[in-house]
């Protein structure tokens, strides 16, 4: 509680007093006060829709199903069959949205519209005659109508077409649709004229096939050629047996001209004859200064009988025996009375062994000579033949390429001839794998349903109307209002006011 000083006096103020009203009464209190602006919302909007769901036309959905199996692959242009796009066992969702969008295609609701047209195009029992704008026009609205839907985690595209017009006529026009995008999916996935184009690419193959055989007939007899493989491997073998024997004279040369090399120096060292016998005496100069000698040593041991060794006759005598000691040296103890000589066995074998690697050495000269003259010879023939190998190998392989081209294109004809009898057939990827048949079922809701959710939102829109106006409305109703806007106390009210008059003054 607040205080308030008057005159050094604390008055309380007073609070309004704090009342509470359960939502329920303030709710009833609402809707009985404005029970006419309810009622009259309520009747505003419901019997328009009454009147609406009493006039509106049935409406019937027709649905056809189509089951995409893609077990067919359509042909292309390529000629070797790279980039061939098969359609695999499980669509993908790409290939379901594509076959929709050719179901929504102006020329499927065009083609559906000029043969099965609109009932209020019929002027009389005949089919009537309709002009290129109003087949455009009721095109445009068929595929409008017309509402095709992948049903989930399945294959199968639903066709559903919702009308007022008759149930055979939804059905039949539904039942249309599907067998034109049969035919429309043929025309998609085909190609165009692609029997003729194989026919006439077989016709240039053929030409330019005898063409290449002519040239490589030629080229065979002209270079006399039968089998180029073979002869090259020939000649190649030859030229290696050729350059191999002609390694091996190589390595004999060497080793003979080593071999003469050490029989020279041997034969150097022989002589041409020996001596086969010989006769040996006494030299008779070497015989007397041996005498010479042993009569002085004699000499000399007598002289020492009687002299010092110091003595000069005795160093007469050492020098005299000193000297011929040296002679005696430089002097034969024997000499040749007689000698034969003989040829020397081993410079003989020598000499002719000699002899013999001198004529090898020449002929393998001779022979590494005309080896070399093959191996050169092999080498420009092995060349040219190689060459002629490749030109006959690329002339072959022109024959080859053509001739699997050729077979290629007959394949592909005939692959074409097989898929445009198919499309006579009409057999493709997509199949109408359930029809629609009569009766159809109503489109959308029942009358019942329909009129149950129109009174219902009648009321809910009146009530919300009503409480509306109440919210926005700033009178005072009753004392709570009043103590709750002025923040005072209603100390009294008057309930009824009908009889009260004011005091005038007499």
């Amino acid at each position: 509680m607040e205080w308030l000083q008057v005159d050094g006096k604390e008055i309380p103020l007073l609070e309004a007093p704090q009342k509470y009203e359960p939502p329920q009464r303030r709710i009833l209190y609402v809707i009985f006060k404005q029970k006419r602006l309810i009622c009259a919302v309520f009747l505003a909007l419901s019997l328009p829709a009454f009147l609406y769901l009493l006039s509106r036309p049935t409406e019937y959905v027709a649905v056809s199903k189509v089951l995409i199996k893609p077990s067919r692959e359509f042909l292309n242009m390529s000629p070797s069959g790279a980039g061939k796009e098969a359609l695999g066992i499980s669509p993908t969702p790409d290939i379901i949205n594509t076959e929709i969008q050719i179901i929504k295609s102006p020329q499927l609701a065009e083609r559906l519209a000029k043969e099965v047209p609109l009932p209020w195009r019929y002027t009389g029992n005949a089919p009537p005659t309709l002009t290129e704008s109003q087949i455009r026009s009721d095109g445009r609205y068929l595929k409008f109508m017309l509402q095709p839907i992948a049903a989930k985690n399945t294959n199968i595209i639903e066709i559903n077409l919702t009308s007022a017009y008759p149930q055979d006529w939804t059905a039949r026009a539904v039942n249309r649709a599907a067998e034109l995008y049969l035919e429309e999916h043929l025309k998609v996935h085909k190609t165009p004229g692609i029997g003729e184009f194989y026919d006439e690419q077989e016709k240039k193959l053929r030409s330019q096939l005898l063409e290449a055989e002519n040239v490589l007939k030629v080229f065979r007899d002209r270079e006399k050629i039968i089998d180029a493989p073979q002869e090259v491997n020939a000649n190649l073998g030859a030229l290696t047996a050729a350059e191999k024997t002609l390694k091996e004279t190589d390595s004999v040369i060497r080793e003979t001209e080593q071999r003469i090399a050490v029989l020279d120096e041997q034969l150097k060292q022989q002589k041409t004859t020996i001596s086969s016998g010989t006769s040996v005496t006494v030299n008779p100069v070497y015989q007397q200064i041996r005498n010479k000698l042993t009569q002085l040593e004699l000499e000399r041991d007598s002289l020492l009988q009687r002299y010092t060794p110091e003595d000069r006759f005795v160093k007469d005598k050492e020098k005299e025996i000193s000297e011929l000691k040296k002679n005696l040296e430089t002097v034969s103890p024997t000499s040749v009375g007689s000698e034969s000589i003989t040829l020397n066995d081993v410079h003989r074998r020598i000499l002719n062994e000699l002899l013999q690697a001198r004529v090898q050495l020449k002929a393998a000269n001779e022979r590494k000579a005309a080896l070399t003259r093959h191996v050169e010879s092999y080498s420009l023939e092995a060349a040219d033949k190689q060459r002629k190998s490749f030109e006959y190998d690329r002339l072959l392989r022109d024959v080859n390429s053509k001739k699997t081209n050729l077979d290629l294109y007959r394949q592909k004809a005939e692959e074409a001839r097989i898929s445009d009898a198919m499309d006579e057939q009409k057999f493709s990827n997509a199949y109408v794998l359930e029809r629609a048949s009569l009766p159809l079922r109503r489109a959308g809701r029942g009358f019942t349903q329909l009129m149950m959710i129109a009174l219902i939102g009648s009321i809910g829109a009146a009530i919300a109307a009503a409480f509306g106006i109440e919210y926005f409305n700033s009178t005072l109703r009753n004392e709570s209002d009043i103590e709750e806007q002025i923040g005072l106390p209603v100390l009294a009210t008057i309930q009824n006011y009908g009889d009260f008059r004011p005091m005038t003054s007499r």
